[in-house]
């Protein structure tokens, strides 16, 4: 399972600019990476998966709570401020619910095509506010000399009233 960078995360804090009163979902949460970040600035961190396996054994802060369930069942019952897909399954859907109840959004895709379909269902929504497409690089030893490595780029799309 692939972890969301910590130079990822950093540009979806700076996006999503998260309160210490507000409710943070992380929807697809795998790790929990997100989630524990997050939990430093929240009351409460959601960290939904619906992979029952991937979360069993994760270690978190005492402020985020584990949820077994797909996004779309959680989002239509429960409330919150914030809400992060790190997960694309049924994103169009997801979207269309945590629009009418999160402040901010945002959708982290590695595909082009998913990105723009993304973009599109904001849209359609009224509450796009922008695309960003996030390159790293990492520096590594080579012959003795640093050299650097691209990482797969990643979208980030951002959301919200």
């Amino acid at each position: 399972m692939k972890e969301t960078k910590e130079e990822i995360i950093g540009v979806l804090f700076s996006k999503l600019k998260p309160s210490n009163d507000d409710v943070f979902v992380d929807i697809g949460c795998g790790t929990c990476k997100v989630s524990n970040f997050f939990a430093d600035y929240v009351k409460t961190v959601y960290a939904v998966d619906v992979d029952g396996s991937v979360i069993r054994d994760v270690d978190v802060k005492p402020n985020v709570k584990l949820i077994h369930a797909h996004g779309l069942e959680f989002l239509r019952d429960f409330d919150y401020d914030i809400v992060f897909f790190g997960g694309t399954k049924d994103i169009e859907e997801m979207l269309r619910v945590a629009s009418e109840k999160a402040r901010r959004l945002a959708v982290n895709v590695a595909r082009i095509e998913v990105a723009c379909n993304v973009i599109r269902t904001l849209k359609e929504l009224n509450v796009f506010r922008e695309a960003i497409v996030v390159n790293i690089s990492k520096s590594y030893e080579l012959a003795g000399l640093t050299a650097f490595k691209n990482l797969n780029p990643v979208f980030i799309i951002v959301g919200g009233s």
